[in-house]
């Protein structure tokens, strides 16, 4: 216990906290007077289960985690396993494992599970007596669970894996010929996916972005009402639980993926800037601790988490603008979902202790 409290830094856990506040807040107005109206309670309890977590972690050797990161990885692979087989199906995506009452998706915490490996694996060695082959290796391994949440299908969480691809370049430096035929890779892979791998539904989504008035009824309408509600927040907002985008129902998934166009509704163009300028303390934080890590596989958990954490908010931030196209990633610490705030708790927990370590030692 006194560990985990030395181990806490504001600069650290405060804006996480404050996010986790209002984003609780907004789920609470997003929820009033609908099925949903409960759902604020519930997180509370992850956000409480997800601290006490986190501190749990905080207190405890991070090392300990590493030397059993392989064993971590294959019950993380595993669980990806038995929800393609047994798992249960929500919003056309069979990503979910009922247990005991509470219904949980692996995939949020395999991503962690894998960046934990593949940091190990990397961390282990100095760059330059790392194998190309090795490294191919550590690609692998990334991408064996990745097309295993691809297969439920969840585009999503699938593309939270691919900061991790990163540190493939980042260990034996980038070159201009590697980045170039990483980019037509990209391009080839895109039009195979869009051929042979891509549902339906997820095609209509990339078309709508690309022409929102295709669908202003069906699968434009939630992007068109977002823009609606982010729009009408004006400067300062319409006030807590005056959104009339979210209160007259107009705003779909609004307690979810869409979270964040309440707030903008609520709170405004300086509510906005409030909330992305707390991640932005956030995931610069993360950073500085990766410089100050003591060892290689600490320092590549931190980069590896400020990825995921920045293509999180990325994606989310982008995709209720319409910059980006519909797909179900959350906010961190803002979206309702006990599985992916607790992932995200844990993963913080990891991190504070990596930075209390560097400072003792």
């Amino acid at each position: 216990m006194k560990t985990s409290l030395r181990a806490l830094e504001l600069e650290l856990a405060l804006p996480v906290l404050l996010l986790a506040v209002m984003g609780t807040l907004t789920v609470y107005s997003a929820g009033v007077g609908t099925p949903q109206a409960h759902l604020w309670i519930k997180q509370s309890l992850w956000n409480v289960l997800g601290i006490a977590a986190a501190g749990y972690l905080a207190g405890m050797d991070h090392r300990r985690l590493f030397r059993n990161s392989l064993p971590i990885y294959v019950v993380g692979v595993l669980s990806l396993g038995v929800v393609l087989v047994a798992g249960k199906t929500v919003a056309g995506s069979k990503s979910w494992l009922a247990l005991g009452g509470v219904t949980l998706q692996p995939s949020e915490f395999v991503k962690w599970m894998t960046l934990l490996f593949v940091a190990h694996r990397l961390g282990s060695k100095a760059p330059d007596q790392i194998p190309g082959w090795e490294l191919a290796g550590v690609a692998g391994l990334i991408c064996f669970p990745m097309l295993l949440v691809l297969r439920q299908p969840d585009l999503g969480v699938a593309l939270t894996f691919t900061p991790l691809f990163l540190f493939v370049p980042l260990v034996k430096g980038i070159k201009w010929r590697w980045v170039l035929l990483g980019l037509l890779g990209c391009v080839a892979l895109s039009g195979l996916a869009w051929q042979y791998k891509l549902h339906p539904y997820q095609k209509e989504r990339i078309l709508t972005f690309l022409d929102p008035s295709r669908d202003l009824k069906g699968k434009g309408y939630q992007v068109h009402q977002s823009r609606i509600a982010i729009g009408s927040g004006g400067l300062l907002g319409q006030g807590f639980m005056s959104g009339s985008q979210t209160q007259l129902n107009f705003l779909p998934v609004k307690t979810t993926d869409f979270v964040f166009s309440v707030w903008a509704e609520e709170r405004g163009y300086l509510g906005v800037l409030m909330v992305l300028g707390l991640f932005g303390v956030f995931i610069k934080r993360i950073l500085d601790i990766a410089k100050e890590a003591k060892s290689a596989a600490g320092a590549y958990f931190c980069a590896g988490a400020a990825g995921i954490f920045g293509l999180h908010i990325l994606i989310n931030v982008g995709m209720v603008s319409g910059a980006v196209p519909t797909t179900g990633i959350p906010l961190p610490f803002f979206t309702y979902g006990g599985s992916s705030t607790l992932a995200f708790f844990l993963a913080l927990g990891v991190i504070l202790n990596i930075r209390y370590l560097s400072k003792v030692r």
